[in-house]
């Protein structure tokens, strides 16, 4: 085991190369209790037969997810619990929706649970809340996992969030709905030829088929947007981009709704309010929907029928993709267990048979150990997603994913006013301009 010291050099481009060398390399992609000792991965040492029993432990695990992640995470808690009989983990779960408000509302009061999963989104947020545990005061072993990789989350030199895997977006699309609309996509689409395309898809096939989903008010949507603009949402603690670029968005969406290529407001918030399967993409009224790599499997498998994958829409030649952690794991600060809390960490990370069962879900493993392990065993849309994954990492450039405290509030006031240009309230350079104004005085607030 080692001590996380944060010596070594940093860089994001260790992310990046992480990716390269696993295509390069040919690589494709309830609570039970037991009675067996830890394995050395477990994050504690084999207890000797004079050693006093260890203590009997109870932690709390949160996170979010999909059904089936749901599901293979319970399996690897009941095989932690097996292989560490002393400590029993009470799993929390929930989709994303809800999620930020339920951990907010338990920091506050002081009933946190001791491992969280976590997403670049809030980590400045729950770091300068001193709501995370710096894991360089555990021993948790990260000898297989690439610095570039742990420097994303690292704030002010310290560790406070370990990734669960790496990957990057996608336009996951039925490829089929194209054909019957007789539509050729390339797999770098312009953001004008995406407009066209959904534009015509609606037209051609009629009815309530669109094109692809309302993401007007999805803030990593526009990320991707600003990104070949040169831009940024964040930009040192301030927004990083101009009034005008974000009313073009609007009116770029606003167009596509009275076109037909995307469906009302109203429909658009009654679909997000579903489950997956009841997407517009599972249902067949969609052609295309943005979705983290990581979920493409469960998406492909969900909709019972092939899928594809294209990089998301740029505004020049230049890629608008990026890698970055899928989401992290963290150790809540008030944790009364972060040995046994590291432990569960450690054991996610480097236990071969969890590595196993939870595969490709949470993004490509960061151990190159389990990494090598899981591999074979990927199916036809795991390996297509690796190796979509792999395109991404051989061009993209890299980036600063750690965003500013008030960043999590800042992206729901984007998604808030970006539905009331929808609902016709604002006109696009009104919530252009009121957003720059509101979301800079969050940030000036929170980060004084």
């Amino acid at each position: 085991m080692v001590k996380v010291n944060g010596k070594k050099r940093l860089r994001i481009w260790g992310a990046l190369s992480l990716l390269t060398i696993i295509i390069a390399a040919g690589c494709t992609s309830g609570n039970s209790t037991g009675s067996s000792t830890p394995t050395s991965n477990s994050g504690a040492a084999p207890v000797s037969s004079t050693e006093p029993a260890p203590e009997n432990v109870e932690l709390r695990m949160m996170w979010w997810g999909s059904q089936d992640r749901h599901d293979m995470t319970m399996k690897v808690i009941e095989l932690f619990e097996k292989k560490n009989p002393h400590i029993k983990v009470t799993p929390e779960y929930s989709g994303w929706d809800g999620y930020w408000d339920k951990l907010s509302v338990q920091v506050s009061g002081g009933s946190a649970p001791d491992v969280v999963q976590m997403s670049f989104a809030y980590l400045a947020d729950y770091t300068n809340r001193q709501a995370l545990l710096d894991f360089g005061t555990q021993d948790i072993n990260l000898d297989k996992v690439d610095e570039g990789t742990l420097s994303t989350g690292k704030l002010n030199g310290k560790l406070y969030a370990i990734p669960s895997g790496v990957g990057t977006s996608a336009m996951v699309y039925d490829k089929a709905i194209l054909d019957k609309a007789g539509i050729q996509l390339t797999k770098t689409p312009t953001w004008e030829e995406l407009a066209n395309i959904a534009t015509e898809i609606h037209a051609k096939l009629g009815g309530d088929v669109v094109g692809i989903p309302d993401l007007s008010d999805e803030s990593d949507v526009f990320n991707y947007y600003l990104r070949t603009k040169g831009m940024s949402l964040f930009q040192d603690n301030k927004i990083g981009f101009t009034a005008e670029t974000l009313e073009e968005y609007y009116i770029y969406w606003d167009k596509l709704r009275k076109s037909g290529g995307i469906p009302s407001v109203e429909a658009s918030l009654a679909y997000k309010s579903e489950p997956l399967e009841k997407s517009l993409l599972m249902t067949g009224k969609s052609a295309f929907a943005v979705y983290p790599s990581n979920n493409f499997n469960a998406v492909a498998t969900m909709a019972n029928r092939p899928l594809e994958m294209a990089f998301i829409p740029s505004h020049t030649d230049e890629m608008a993709n990026y890698l970055t952690p899928t989401m992290y794991w963290s150790i809540t600060a008030k944790s009364k267990h972060p040995k046994e809390a590291a432990m569960l960490v450690d054991f996610i990370i480097n236990d071969p048979e969890a590595g196993k069962i939870l595969s490709v879900n949470r993004g490509v493993p960061i151990s190159s150990e389990v990494r090598d392990i899981v591999m074979p065993q990927l199916n036809d849309n795991e390996k297509m997603m690796v190796d979509f994954v792999g395109k991404v990492s051989k061009s993209a450039k890299p980036v600063n994913i750690i965003e500013p405290n008030g960043s999590g509030e800042v992206r729901k006031l984007f998604g808030n006013i970006a539905n009331e240009v929808g609902f016709g309230k604002k006109t696009p350079a009104q919530a252009a301009q009121e957003f720059i104004k509101s979301a800079n005085d969050i940030l000036d607030k929170m980060n004084k």
